[in-house]
């Protein structure tokens, strides 16, 4: 099982998403939270402040774990830690693993080609 810490940042009832590089090792262009995947000997917290600021530069406060989720597929077994930051500062810089970003309503989000974690996140 692989392990996954995502940052579900939001701003103005928006939800930020970044657009997976046609490069990623899986899911190649879909639409996704910043983190990713746990280090060795890394918590959950420590994982998902990394992993969003090396995607973002975003530096976070995770606040508390809001949810798990596992995902299976013939490639994959996933599991999902998923965190609300309670504080974002920095300005947003996309690193090479991603193409775009989108500030997104929650609405509208059905609308993109979703990574697992989005779509399990809101339940689509």
């Amino acid at each position: 099982m692989i392990k996954i810490s995502k940052a579900v940042i939001q701003k103005d009832n928006k939800f930020l998403l970044l657009k997976r590089s046609p490069n990623s090792h899986g899911y190649r262009n879909t639409w996704d939270f910043a983190g990713g995947r746990d280090e060795k000997g890394e918590t959950p917290e420590q994982s998902v402040i990394r992993e969003t600021k090396e995607e973002t530069s975003y530096d976070i406060v995770p606040g508390h774990h809001v949810r798990k989720e596992e995902y299976h597929d013939k490639e994959f077994d996933l599991s999902f830690h998923y965190f609300i930051p309670i504080k974002v500062s920095g300005s947003l810089k996309l690193s090479k693993d991603h193409t775009e970003f989108l500030w997104v309503s929650r609405k509208d989000i059905k609308k993109l080609k979703l990574h697992p974690s989005v779509k399990m996140f809101f339940d689509l």
